[in-house]
């Protein structure tokens, strides 16, 4: 029997959940939005069985349906143990954002168009935490514009060189924004000196040469990078081996600007040529990333 990829995608109104079924679309999942939950398991059975042409499945599901909150765990976790491969993505975002975009949008909130903007959001975060927390992937969207979650959702879901590799996203960030929530690994350079406090390095990033230099000649650096670049070498084939579709590799610094660009341009360079996998990288603080 064929298996089948089944992605499905929850979260809050307005973290941008249609947006990203309308990627998941565009790279080749067949989309269905407000699956009812009682129909998961005869939709995974057809999928399966019926449809040799559909080879990857993507859905939305939220508190549109009454009650799902509390049954979406428990039918989740029987989908995995009767053997589907099933990825369930929680979209987030903080609730001043979302109180920003229903205001940008003009939008009543879908869950009671009478009930005041602030209390509906903080009632419909309460009520969907529970499919939230079954969730494999948490992806934050309150600091991405629609083409950045694009871009987001294309890299988790489709490699792009079309023969299956693993997606190895090196993701450079600040620890004083918060811990990237999609990161699988996360490394922390803040003991490296701080180039910001160099006069003629302080306005330049991480991808500037003499920023490089600076960080890869300071005590610590070159260590650093050859213990990471040998855990990762050692311990990428088994994630491969696993079958996973992605891992995010995450490092930090104070500010996200320097050191952090610095380390992950290097890693990106390391892995490039790696035939296992298709290395991506991000830099999350820089601006015009």
């Amino acid at each position: 029997m064929k298996k089948t990829s089944f992605v499905i995608i929850t979260g809050a109104s307005g973290t941008g959940k249609s947006t990203a079924l309308k990627t998941l679309e565009d790279i080749g999942f067949y989309a269905v939005d407000n699956l009812p939950v009682d129909l998961l398991h005869p939709f995974a059975h057809l999928v399966e069985t019926g449809h040799a042409d559909i080879t990857r499945a993507a859905m939305v599901m939220d508190i549109r349906e009454r009650g799902i909150p509390q049954r979406f765990p428990e039918v989740i976790a029987s989908l995995k143990a009767a053997g589907y491969q099933v990825t369930v993505v929680s979209l987030e975002a903080s609730m001043e954002v979302l109180q920003a975009r229903f205001s940008e949008t003009r939008r009543v909130h879908p869950l009671d168009p009478a009930l005041p903007l602030t209390e509906a959001l903080k009632r419909e975060n309460d009520m969907i935490r529970p499919m939230c927390e079954a969730a494999d992937i948490h992806l934050d969207t309150s600091d991405l514009n629609l083409h950045e979650l694009r871009r987001m959702i294309r890299e988790r879901f489709k490699a792009t060189d079309g023969e299956g590799r693993m997606l190895l996203s090196f993701v450079s960030f600040g620890y004083k924004f918060g811990l990237p929530k999609e990161a699988d690994l996360v490394f922390d350079v803040r003991f490296l000196p701080n180039p910001f406090f160099i006069e003629d390095l302080k306005d330049r990033d991480g991808r500037d040469q003499r920023v490089q230099e600076f960080v890869g000649s300071s005590e610590g650096s070159s260590s650093f990078r050859e213990h990471m670049e040998s855990f990762l070498r050692e311990f990428l084939p088994r994630y491969v081996s696993e079958g996973r579709g992605y891992l995010t590799v995450a490092v930090g610094c104070t500010g996200g600007q320097h050191r952090s660009v610095a380390i992950v341009e290097w890693m990106f360079k390391r892995f490039m040529d790696n035939p296992e996998v298709n290395v991506q990288v991000r830099h999350r603080e820089l601006a015009n990333e």
